[in-house]
């Protein structure tokens, strides 16, 4: 797939064609009747399998291959044996690695074998199920995988297809299987940072800069596949609502300490009141943009820095609110080259509506009240709403 110049995603968005909300062809996630969910690059296509326990996908230049299989649980006794048995069949060479993903036992390893006569390259996860009785879980076999000579120009796809799959709903808000297997998870953090609160103060809580170097090359990653959308006319808005789904999913469990002392400062009884001050937080932030060429400060990063620009604030604000309780949406425009909250709670002021409801609209990079809005930026057919939280 041809890589692009690393932009701002807000200045990606200005970029690409103008398009009505009618052009939305393939779906954003999927869930599997066995209770695994995947959040697909945009405009990949299901190419064969049985729609039950073997689904192989496909990019929508047909240049990789990305398969799920799904085995009853007690076939199999570990992930290794798992592994063991699929990389025999296929006759695959590499290392494997065992890990712990969501506190399952799982393999990550490298894949390097043939299809019909052509050398293909790529790596695969093998995941055990657990439980017991009629709640035991299946076991799966993540493959993701090109051919060996197009495999450097597919690699951050063929890992960002492997990050999206959650083994049931809780996995969901937590890192990937990529980034667990990257990054032990629970992470262990042996450092300390001050983070500043809602309402002014602030607390040490626990950090590790590991922590934040995985939760940028994520989104580092993302933000090159999302890149290769740029020029699509029909793909970019699924591809430019995953960047951000992504996002959120590899910070948001990252966040609950923070969302833990929020909790404290805010009046839970009070949803508006509640998102009047949070709002007010991310205002204080510092405006910075990220020197790495993405311009999208991670979110564990913003939150703990107290710093950002508009879609960075959002993303911050939107995991502590849905932390909270509070239904909270990220609004970007490309015409305006900009992102705001929305916010699902009772109130006056300026509103969009998304997906059946009006959010309440909240301005994060000037201090202004919640409800308000520039009249310059006022068209809502030049927003759009990208749900974040599962």
């Amino acid at each position: 797939m041809t890589r692009l110049r690393l932009l701002s995603p807000i200045v990606v968005l200005a970029a690409l064609l103008v398009l009505g909300a009618s052009d939305r062809a393939f779906p954003e996630q999927l869930k599997s009747k066995l209770g695994f969910f995947v959040d697909m690059p945009s405009g990949f296509s299901l190419k064969d399998g049985d729609g039950a326990s073997r689904f192989a996908f496909t990019d929508p230049e047909g240049g990789m291959e990305y398969d799920i299989l799904a085995y009853e649980s007690g076939r199999f006794p570990d992930a290794a044996a798992l592994a063991s048995r699929s990389l025999g069949k296929l006759g695959s060479s590499g290392d494997s690695t065992p890990y712990s993903y969501e506190g399952r036992k799982a393999v990550f390893a490298e894949l390097g074998f043939a299809l019909d006569g052509v050398k293909q390259k790529g790596y695969g996860l093998f995941i055990s199920g657990r439980g017991s009785g009629p709640s035991k879980e299946d076991s799966y076999a993540l493959l993701a995988y090109a051919p060996e000579a197009d495999f450097e120009a597919y690699s951050d796809l063929i890992l960002s297809c492997l990050d999206c799959f959650s083994i049931d709903a809780a996995a969901r808000r937590s890192p990937g299987p990529l980034s667990q297997f990257t990054l032990e998870w629970p992470p262990k953090r042996d450092g300390e940072k001050t983070v500043s609160l809602v309402g002014g103060g602030s607390v040490p809580l626990p950090w590790a800069e590991a922590e934040a170097d995985q939760e940028a090359q994520t989104d580092q990653r993302e933000y090159k596949v999302l890149s290769a959308y740029a020029n699509e006319t029909v793909l970019w808005r699924d591809a430019w609502a995953r960047f951000y789904r992504m996002a959120y999913r590899e910070s948001a469990a990252r966040l609950d300490r923070l969302a833990l002392e929020t909790a404290r400062l805010v009046p839970r009884e009070d949803p508006t009141e509640t998102a009047r001050r949070i709002l007010a937080w991310v205002q204080g932030f510092a405006y910075e943009r990220n020197g790495t060429g993405m311009d999208f400060i991670p979110p564990l990063a913003a939150a703990y820095g107290a710093t950002g620009e508009c879609d960075s604030r959002v993303v911050v604000a939107a995991i502590i609110l849905e932390r909270l309780g509070i239904d909270a949406i990220l609004m970007v425009s490309r015409e305006y080259s900009h992102a705001m909250l929305g916010v699902d709670v009772p109130g006056g002021g300026q509103r969009f509506e998304f997906n059946g409801k009006k959010y309440l609209v909240g301005e994060t990079t000037t201090k202004v009240g919640i409800g308000m809005i520039a009249a310059g930026m006022a068209d809502w057919t030049k927003w759009m709403g990208i749900e974040l939280a599962y």
